[in-house]
């Protein structure tokens, strides 16, 4: 046991481990950040979602792929494709992969099952507009957090679990994990029924297993092959990571019983793809981008191959760096993930060599997908979070930052409680810039440049909260979702403050340290708008989405407002109302607050702040 904990650098086998207290506590705050929030507004629903909610609907209702009919019920949405039968009647489906449609077809089915106890009925077309929002609304609360915000809870702890080889510190392996999934758009991407957070797991699960055992069984290598197919499955961009693990499992297996079985597994998901394109589009080879019902859409996707050409450096580099959807400027603790990668591939120390081959296997999936999204005509991806097309990346470069830290961490105890303070202040750094984000809407326009400073300190300020679980037992109102916030930001912070083996002293120097850290990764978040035009779009982003926020009232805002209206309202009152209005773009609301706040004595500086 002693030479294994040499090895691993440790002063014991759990030197550095935390209490199970203080695990249990964590597990509880991770809990209440995916489970508890639901932002979702009904009359400007991301179409990602919405198209895959339409096709888990037909499937249920109609036992069929066609979404005409939830297209007529509950209105329009973007990412549908036009196709024709065999009698020539054209028909709209989606044009998404399968796989979130697919999963959440059990969920559904319960959904409409249970609904009816709790008042609410499916729709027909005489159903007046309340009563289809609310059962598209019930319905997507259902969706999404059986089917993607529970398991992606549950996936974050097998990571940490899975993370366990690599590191015996508890501080680190955590704050890798909490940078993983609440410190990069995985969060935002958790909270949707979308594939962009579940191809995350489908992938790095697929790359643990074929990597895991020196002489894989069957059965292992057949679920590898089924979790590489999956990604496919779940997101058609994907597939060069599809390609590039069967590669991986090729060089590793060697064998001919494990690689038919990693076959195997990848078919059934090959053919439950083949299956959908055939009856939807006629050929179990073709996608549907090209029949995109969106002319625009449909342009783009009918340049080169469904609309992929050759890689594009602009695009590669500011889908890396931008400062705004960057992937490592976004999540500054991923940019230790480049350090750790190029250094350990060249270090000649034992745990470098250890995980070489993982690194290795990693680095090439990854390359294979910033090559591919790189070369999307739409790379941007239009409305979004961070960068959306690399849902499946911040795993594989949490893994690659914690490998690194380990190998610092193993030189001596200053070398750690550094590596530890990087760690959660780099990790701290992307939970505050874009995990909170994520908690309040689900994408952005994309002249948004700050969502921090422009989206979540405004809403934050006015009490703007989204639905949250709360309101399932009868808790409305904005307050219960900040524990919500809360929970996030005391999960962040808690790699910061947990002892796991250090002294007092080490751990006020590593807190410390940890702050400058934070300071130094929260820079690109917080540097001005490039300009006025920046400036506007911010603004006029509030103004959108405060048009249409739900719940409606329950916000500070609107209790400030109606204190007005009854006439109950202080002058402190009345200042603080007209500086919020004025945040979300109503001006004359705003300068007749003032104006009735000046009248009334107006009220201090010191006394605004309360």
């Amino acid at each position: 046991m002693a030479r294994a904990a040499e090895e691993h650098g440790l002063r014991g086998p759990h030197a550095y481990e935390a209490s199970p207290w203080a695990v249990a506590w964590l597990r509880t705050l991770l809990a209440v950040v995916f489970l508890g929030a639901f932002p979702y507004l009904h009359r400007i629903n991301n179409p990602n979602e919405n198209v895959r909610v339409y096709m888990t609907m037909a499937i249920v209702d109609s036992g069929t792929f066609r979404v005409d009919e939830q297209v007529e019920l509950f209105g329009h949405t973007n990412d549908l494709a036009r196709a024709p039968d065999a009698s020539g009647a054209w028909h709209r489906y989606s044009v998404k992969a399968p796989a979130t449609s697919y999963a959440g077809v059990p969920v559904y089915a319960a959904f409409r099952a249970i609904a009816p106890r709790f008042g609410l009925t499916r729709p027909t077309l005489a159903a007046t507009a309340l009563e289809r929002e609310a059962w598209l609304r019930g319905a997507i609360w259902a969706l999404r957090f059986f089917t993607v915000q529970l398991p992606c809870f549950v996936a974050l702890l097998a990571f940490e679990r899975w993370l366990r080889r690599v590191s015996r510190d508890a501080v680190l392996r955590y704050a890798t994990v909490l940078a993983a999934g609440l410190g990069t758009n995985h969060l935002a991407s958790s909270l949707l029924f979308a594939s962009h957070a579940p191809v995350a797991w489908a992938t790095f699960g697929s790359f643990a297993l074929v990597l895991g055992v020196a002489r894989p069984r069957p059965g292992r290598a057949f679920l590898a092959g089924v979790f590489a197919g999956l990604a496919t499955l779940l997101e058609y961009h994907a597939l060069p990571m599809s390609v590039m693990l069967a590669l991986v499992a090729t060089v590793r297996y060697r064998r001919l019983v494990p690689l038919a079985a990693f076959g195997a597994g990848a078919a059934t998901q090959a053919l439950a793809l083949m299956g959908y394109q055939w009856r939807a589009y006629g050929n179990p080879l073709t996608p549907g981008h090209k029949l995109c019902e969106s002319q625009e859409f449909a342009s783009a996707h009918a340049k080169g191959l469904f609309g992929i050409e050759l890689p594009d450096p602009v695009a590669f580099r500011e889908l890396s760096l931008n400062r705004t959807f960057g992937f490592f400027t976004t999540s500054p603790f991923m940019f230790l993930g480049l350090a750790a990668l190029a250094m350990s591939l060249f270090s000649v120390s034992s745990r470098s060599r250890r995980w070489r081959a993982h690194l290795g296997a990693g680095f090439a999936i990854m390359l294979a997908l910033w090559l591919a999204v790189s070369a999307f005509v739409s790379w941007r991806g239009g409305w979004t979070i961070g960068p959306r097309f690399f849902g499946a990346a911040p795993p594989f470069f949490a893994f690659f930052a914690l490998v690194g830290l380990e190998v610092v961490a193993a030189r001596g105890a200053t070398w750690r409680t550094s590596a530890r303070a990087v760690a959660g202040g780099l990790a701290l750094a992307g939970v505050l810039s874009l995990g909170l984000v994520g908690l309040f809407v689900s994408s952005l326009p994309e002249g948004v440049e700050r969502p921090f400073v422009d989206v979540v300190v405004p809403f934050t300020l006015a009490g703007l909260a989204p639905h949250h679980l709360a309101e399932l037992v009868g808790i409305p109102g904005f307050r219960p979702f900040f524990l919500v916030v809360a929970a996030l930001v005391g999960a962040g912070l808690w790699p910061l403050v947990v002892g796991a083996g250090e002294r007092l002293p080490r751990a006020l120097a590593r807190f410390a340290l940890a702050m400058l850290v934070l300071g130094a990764g929260l820079v690109p978040a917080l540097l001005p708008n490039a300009n006025a035009e920046s400036v506007q779009a911010a603004r006029d982003a509030r103004t959108f989405y405060a048009q249409y926020w739900e719940p409606e009232g329950g916000s500070r805002m609107h209790e400030l407002a109606k204190r007005r209206e009854q006439g109950a309202a202080s002058a402190c009152d009345l200042t603080k109302l007209a500086r919020l209005e004025g945040l979300f773009g109503h001006d004359d609301r705003a300068q007749g607050a003032r104006e009735e706040a000046a009248r009334r004595g107006g009220c201090s500086a010191f006394l605004q702040r309360f």
